[in-house]
């Protein structure tokens, strides 16, 4: 059954397929279709892995992924929907809609997707033509609505090596702990030195940038939840001190933790 939908995905007979699903029900295999494919998330964070990259889809937010992206995806988050379009690309796409990227999306945009909640399967003109104006329309504004400017910057090169993906998931897992990376470094086997040159020149940032983004990450999950305070946020992803949380998430995000906690209750009112 899911070669069949694979296959109807990337049928020529459908200008669009829609694919809702919950992201406890996340199909972890890889993926490679004919379609965009356009992601956003109720709620929780959604981890979608490129051939090059790591990227965080938080709640709110909206993941353009151009045809022939090879990708997977994860999520330990809870039962929540996870809004999946595919369209057929047009000849001249808009530069920003021709590399993965990431949308904070506005009201108008959300409303789009939350109407078509109940939609699935292939759409096409003559078959479903209500439908395919408003996919129609939702393609013609995407661009629009996806300027490089407002692109949010939570990505990072993926591990290659088996080890360096190892000390990525204990992190993961210990998100809460302040490690020096002299500290991570021992818990491996490796020197200081060692570690850090491996991050260079195996993802091509540093240890400290590697973990400012996982921290900011399980913030943005947190925040999702609207069960903590900015500081007790703050602390479960491993700051003892407000001032630095928020200056570190406004640096990486663009957008100051309060800001956003404050859209995030908006959508949920």
């Amino acid at each position: 059954m899911e070669e069949e939908k694979l296959a109807a995905i990337d049928a020529d007979q459908y200008d669009f397929y829609i694919d809702h699903m919950y992201v406890d029900r996340i199909d972890s295999r890889e993926y490679k279709h004919k379609k965009a494919r356009l992601l956003y998330a109720e709620g929780g964070i959604v981890h979608v892995f490129t051939e090059t990259k790591h990227w965080y889809l938080p709640a709110r937010f909206y993941m353009w992924i151009p045809a022939n992206t090879t990708y997977h995806l994860e999520s330990t988050s809870s039962r929540i929907p996870l809004y999946s379009f595919y369209f057929k690309e047009r000849q001249q796409m808009p530069s920003v809609l021709s590399v993965p990227n990431i949308f904070l999306s506005n009201d108008l945009v959300r409303e789009m997707f939350l109407f078509a909640q109940d939609w699935s399967g292939g759409v096409s003109k003559t078959a479903d033509y209500s439908k395919y104006c408003l996919l129609r329309a939702m393609m013609a504004i995407i661009p629009d609505t996806s300027s490089p400017i407002d692109a949010f910057p939570m990505q990072h090169p993926y591990p290659k090596s088996e080890k360096l993906r190892s000390v990525a998931r204990y992190l993961n897992s210990n998100i809460d702990q302040a490690f020096t990376i002299e500290q991570i470094a021992a818990r491996f086997g490796m020197s200081s030195r060692s570690l850090s040159r491996l991050f260079k020149d195996d993802m091509g940032i540093s240890y400290i940038r590697f973990l400012r983004a996982i921290r900011i990450a399980k913030a943005l999950e947190l925040m999702s939840e609207n069960s903590y305070s900015i500081l007790e946020i703050a602390m479960r992803v491993g700051y003892n001190e407000l001032s630095s949380f928020s200056n570190i998430f406004t640096r990486v995000t663009g957008i100051r933790p309060s800001i956003y906690m404050a859209k995030i209750n908006e959508y949920k009112q």
